[in-house]
């Protein structure tokens, strides 16, 4: 702009428009505030879209609760939950094709979710009490329906024993499960955290901890631990049950243990409990593993359907590593079907009396009872296993019948060399792995024998058809290279060499590298102990082992009684020195019949639930029937074997004065009559026979001496002596 003809000091007032095409003109302040108004609609939008999106997601994550997690980690769409009706189908599918489909879930699941941090972890002040440099000491976990059931912990190390101890105080635990050993391998997996004796208790800093009393099991063992907090001055009782049974590779055979342990653990449980602290060695796997059976469980029994993959995922979202391999997850399925296949079967002894009376109820219009019922669903295990060397054409003729024992649990009997050992050799039982190896098995006899599990573990019985003529110097060979605590025959005496072939005799007999000769017999009227002295020519090595004769077993029956057969093997384990544990550096107890199955079933599942009443005061005859059918064919293969169980558990403790006590013992080989004849011959009075069958026991079995013999043995008289 230019001016023209201004004076000096003299004010001028100059005014400025802007007009449009159309003259029409515009004050600033409206465009200004026109520029702001859209300012905020523009912002309020925004502000709006963000809002609902933030809805959208959180509504996502509802329906969908790893929706944030799927993309970029190829979680699959699993069919799941699954129905309690399909589960057994579901699992078929899924381990057809070597569990390909199992294989393909497991490892869709992230193992480490990057999101959730591990910085306290890792810090260097707390890097000497992490076990494994990727797993975190411990977290809390959430239950099937509680959010904070479960605390997930690596097992203590010395450095961590206090802190250990100090989280069960500050979070009022009362039960720890421990699902490991201290040493596996040859590795240490987790510190000894409680005292070793209940005289001395220990103390790690400010707690002590003090051992109350310890029961031991087959599968677990129960401590009373008693928790003194010594700045409180005050202390708390604390629980621990420890899994022992789990393998050092793969994962316990038998799914039922598990369910067996949550049991116990639950037993434990009340209102006023803190979450259940659970750990292993890392505190991922093993207590992965438990911490998901138990919280589908309780999912099957509440809704009667579970998502196995969608809580593994949760799992690991809040822990990385949680069931750390394949086995395990496809464990947890095989859980749920044991559990839904075939159900609660454990008795408390208290309660025995009652049950077997409501399973023994037929109802109106009902054919068969509820221990029938329960008999029908014992699985068959048709071709579950292999039997290829029982079936081999040269092993025919040393089978008796058509029963033979599985290729993986068979015994070994190994082929001697023709040599002589010094006396002084002491002979070790070769490892029994079966082998493929053509040289392992031409080293090996054949015998028709199986090794079946006690009920403190495998190696405490062997059941074996009764010798063929054929096969009695296998037979002998088999009880001195086991070095058998004991034999138990339960073949018919009065059918002859149809159900047993004789394999002892009235003086010193000689089977091959074997001799064998009576030095003892003791008699009652249900069975007959007779002691035998075994001597291997080649080895010149001696040894004594008692043979128990039941008398009163025909073949295709029962006895009459359940209360005789339990007699006999409460002397068995009395001799075997077995009568409150386990078979303790002894070999196992030999047991045979006609088949090795018929009568030798019901003797080994009766041993096996005795032991069980004893020990945990519980029994499971439908578990045990099933654990002995898995491991030979013909075990336990008819009702009436299966309830003369229950009777015989019946008969052995009965209820007096309104509790349940073990019935006392009729008949034991202590109170038998001893005649000992000093020409060396046992002779066995008539007067404490039963029915006959005493003699029958005595003689008939027994290679017959020459008649010459027995009349110069006759003709130098004898001294008697009688012990009552």
């Amino acid at each position: 702009f230019q001016f023209g003809d201004l004076s000096y000091s003299t004010e001028y007032t100059v005014s400025v428009g802007v007009t449009t095409p159309s003259r029409q003109t515009y004050p600033d302040n409206d465009r200004v505030l026109i520029g702001f108004l859209v300012f905020l609609i523009l912002l309020t939008a925004l502000a709006l879209s963000f809002v609902l999106y933030k809805i959208y997601i959180l509504q996502r994550k509802k329906t969908h609760p790893h929706e944030d997690i799927m993309k970029g980690v190829g979680i699959l769409n699993v069919e799941s939950p699954s129905g309690a009706e399909v589960l057994l189908d579901v699992y078929k599918k899924k381990i057809a094709d070597e569990g390909r489909l199992f294989l393909a879930e497991f490892q869709s699941v992230p193992r480490i979710f990057s999101r959730n941090t591990m910085k306290e972890a890792k810090r260097s002040y707390n890097a000497v009490k992490n076990r494994y440099v990727d797993i975190l000491p411990c977290e809390w976990r959430a239950g099937f329906q509680e959010p904070k059931k479960y605390i997930a912990a690596q097992g203590p190390k010395d450095e961590t024993v206090a802190s250990f101890w100090r989280m069960t105080w500050e979070q009022k635990s009362s039960i720890i499960v421990m699902v490991t050993r201290c040493e596996e391998g040859n590795r240490v997996k987790c510190a000894q955290y409680w005292p070793s004796t209940t005289s001395t208790p220990e103390v790690f800093e400010e707690f002590e901890v003090k051992l109350n009393k310890e029961e031991q099991c087959p599968d677990y063992i129960i401590r009373l631990l008693t928790l003194s907090n010594k700045r409180d001055n005050s202390e708390r009782e604390v629980t621990q049950i420890q899994f022992t049974s789990w393998p050092d590779h793969g994962v316990p055979e038998d799914p039922q243990l598990l369910l067996k342990l949550r049991k116990r653990v639950n037993a434990f449980k009340n209102l006023f409990s803190g979450p259940i602290v659970i750990h292993c060695s890392a505190g991922v796997g093993r207590t992965g593993t438990y911490i998901s059976i138990d919280a589908m469980m309780e999912s099957l029994e509440s809704e009667r359907r579970m998502d196995i993959y969608g809580y593994i995922v949760n799992l690991r979202k809040q822990r990385c590593l949680m069931v750390q391999v394949e086995t395990q997850y496809i464990l947890i399925h095989q859980a749920m079907i044991e559990h839904n296949e075939f159900g609660e079967t454990e008795i408390g002894l208290s309660e025995f009396h009652s049950t077997l009376s409501v399973l023994q109820e037929t109802g109106s219009g009902v054919e068969t009872s509820l221990l029938q019922d329960e008999f029908k669903r014992l699985p068959k295990y048709n071709n579950r296993r292999t039997c290829n060397t029982g079936l081999a054409e040269e092993n025919q003729k040393k089978n008796r019948s058509s029963v033979l024992p599985y290729d993986y649990n068979r015994v070994f009997v190994k082929i001697e060399e023709d040599h002589n050992e010094p006396e002084d050799r002491v002979y070790e039982e070769e490892d029994e792995t079966a082998s493929s190896s053509e040289e392992d098995e031409d080293s090996m006899k054949y015998i028709n024998a199986s090794h079946i599990d006690g009920y403190w573990g495998s190696g405490s019985l062997i059941t074996a058809q009764s010798p063929l003529v054929n096969t009695t110097a296998d037979f002998w060979l088999m009880v001195f290279q086991k070095r058998a605590a004991a034999i138990v025959n339960l073949s018919d005496g009065t059918q002859g060499d149809s159900e047993c072939s004789p394999y002892w005799g009235q003086e010193k007999t000689k089977f091959e590298d074997i001799e064998v000769e009576v030095t003892e017999t003791e008699c009652t009227p249900v069975f007959t102990v007779r002691t035998m002295q075994i001597y291997h020519t080649k080895r010149k090595e001696s040894r004594q082992v008692k043979q128990f004769h039941f008398l009163q077993w025909p073949t295709q029956k029962l006895p009459e009684s359940g209360g005789l057969l339990t007699d006999m093997i409460r002397s068995v384990k009395q001799t075997c020195g077995c009568s409150t544990g386990p078979l303790e550096g002894r070999g196992p107890v030999v047991v045979h019949c006609s088949d090795g199955s018929r009568q030798c079933g019901v003797f080994c599942a009766l041993w096996n639930l005795l032991d069980s009443a004893q020990t945990e005061r519980m029994v499971d005859v439908f578990q045990i029937a099933k654990a002995q059918r898995r491991q030979r064919q013909g075990m336990i293969s008819s009702v009436e074997q299966y309830q003369f169980l229950y009777e015989a558990l019946a008969a052995a403790y009965p209820v007096q004065n309104g509790s349940v006590t073990a019935a006392p013992v009729t008949v034991a080989a202590g109170d038998a009559v001893h005649i000992i004849d000093e020409t060396g011959r046992t002779q066995e009075p008539a007067g404490i026979t039963a029915d006959g069958q005493q003699e029958e026991a005595a003689s008939t079995p027994l290679i017959q001496k020459e008649e010459k013999e027995e009349k110069e043995a006759a003709d130098n008289g004898s001294v008697v002596t009688l012990e009552v």
